[in-house]
């Protein structure tokens, strides 16, 4: 008996400590996705605006042109022919990342970048902390959109949906003016 209940709290720390590594390593990616984002929004601002705003004719030109400029992290997975501007980018979670010309009156004066497929606690994290830092002008999450670039706690938790298995369903948008 004292020998199947030793057995069982060992399980028990077992079980515990893998739990804890697993919620680590889940806030290191949505650390590392939230740098990643910092750089491609400064990359883009000051490789690619010209006097005539972002002057390109959709996300998938703008993101390969970015790559071929060698504005995104290395860390993050680039997929096809990098010197040709039509690579794509991936983040941490399997997920593509577009960035892509926003248009206001008329002009393409800012870009957006989509993060796709993003595990709920992730999706939180990326919001708020993208609100508290207050690069972006709006921010959507999956189909709810707040235009002044404020995202609560509370919201985003609620906005942010569950994951299928270890799969994130998160889609954010940052809308970035300048």
């Amino acid at each position: 008996m004292e020998n199947g209940a030793v057995a069982l709290v060992v399980i028990a720390v077992i079980t515990v400590v893998l739990g804890g590594i697993y919620m680590l390593y889940d806030r290191k990616d949505a650390v590392v996705e939230t740098t990643n984002l910092q750089t491609i929004i400064s990359s883009t601002q000051g490789l690619m605006k010209g006097s005539g705003g972002y002057a390109f004719s959709n996300a998938d030109k703008m993101t390969g042109v970015l790559i071929q400029l060698g504005g995104v992290p290395k860390s993050m997975t680039v997929r096809g022919d990098t010197t040709v501007g039509n690579a794509t980018l991936w983040n941490t979670w399997g997920g593509q990342v577009k960035v892509g010309p926003s248009s206001t009156g008329g002009f393409n004066n800012g870009f957006t970048v989509t993060y796709e497929r993003v595990p709920q606690s992730a999706c939180v994290s990326l919001a708020t902390g993208m609100s508290r830092g207050g690069s972006a002008s709006e921010i959507t999450i999956n189909n709810t959109h707040h235009a002044d670039g404020k995202v609560t706690l509370e919201s985003a938790s609620t906005e942010c949906t569950r994951n299928n298995g270890r799969t994130g369903t998160n889609k954010l948008v940052f809308t970035i003016n300048g």
